[in-house]
């Protein structure tokens, strides 16, 4: 495999790039791991708990949720620079939607135990995320049920299930 700047890819990242400073970035970067999947391979299943979301460094990742009847439903296709999971990890909530890897998937795993570390020094990070998350949560709710979701609401819980150490 070649070599990869985790500490670029991160910063490629909105929800990094536009928040963190180049030395909360070099943190994060040093306390990710690089996952591979095989295509076909599920990197996290609907209904399970998440203690890890993924920065996509290379490959596609299908996102598809089930429907009240059990049928599935394809509600995203993400690519490089892309993340997945964060929702379940930062609320503490059950994945809420199923990612399979398209091709083979090179991914960051960034962890709980990161964030907790990131959101003590940067607690603002919290505000962004909730935004990013409000926005999928509200998309997935139209798609499953039709409910919005709010910012302060999603960041509320962030807040909550972070405390809670």
């Amino acid at each position: 495999m070649e070599a990869f700047n985790a500490g670029g890819i991160l910063a490629a990242i909105p929800l990094f790039g536009e928040t963190l400073d180049k030395r909360q970035l070099a943190h994060l970067a040093a306390q990710c791991h690089l996952v591979i999947y095989p295509p076909r391979s599920v990197l996290l299943a609907e209904g399970d708990f998440g203690d890890a979301m993924y920065a996509i460094v290379n490959g596609e990742v299908t996102v598809s949720l089930q429907d009240k009847h059990g049928g599935e439903h394809g509600v995203a296709s993400l690519g490089v620079g892309e993340i997945v999971g964060e929702m379940s990890l930062l609320t503490g909530m059950r994945r809420n939607a199923t990612a399979v890897a398209r091709t083979e998937v090179s991914a960051l795993e960034i962890s709980k135990v990161t964030f907790e570390e990131m959101f003590s020094r940067a607690p603002d990070l919290i505000d962004r995320f909730s935004g990013v998350l409000a926005s999928r949560q509200t998309e997935l709710d139209r798609i499953a049920a039709g409910a919005d979701a709010s910012a302060d609401a999603i960041g509320a819980r962030i807040r909550r299930f972070f405390s809670r150490r």
